[in-house]
């Protein structure tokens, strides 16, 4: 497990997001595809996955600065960085639980998901 600096380029869906990913020595990985660990929310093709979608993009907008935790030293299935999304001080008071993994299945946006490898 690894620690970065990120900061959000985008929200593709509930459970995915696109960041430019600090890893030191001014090394920066640009757009990089992060899958949120643990959690599933619904496809942004259902009224459910747009909400989804929504919530997370209010919660962590473009230029939002986390840190990452990635949980595997290469990429899933589809080619995404597997990661929890930890608070920083500048919106720590909107969430409870210490990681945006953790809130959104504590809002009902994610269920708990835990693929086999």
């Amino acid at each position: 497990m690894y620690e970065y600096r990120a900061t959000v380029v985008s929200v593709i869906d509930g459970d995915t997001v696109k960041l430019d990913i600090d890893l030191g020595f001014n090394v920066v990985l640009h757009g990089t595809s992060v899958r949120l660990m643990g959690i599933n929310a619904p496809e942004t093709t259902t009224p459910e996955g747009k909400v989804a979608k929504t919530y997370l993009t209010e919660l962590i907008p473009p230029g939002t600065s986390l840190v990452l935790k990635s949980y595997k030293d290469k990429t899933e299935k589809y080619g995404r960085i597997l990661g929890t999304l930890l608070i920083n001080e500048s919106i720590g008071h909107k969430i409870a639980g210490g990681s945006i993994n953790t809130e959104m299945l504590s809002k009902g946006y994610a269920v708990s998901y835990m693929p086999i490898s």
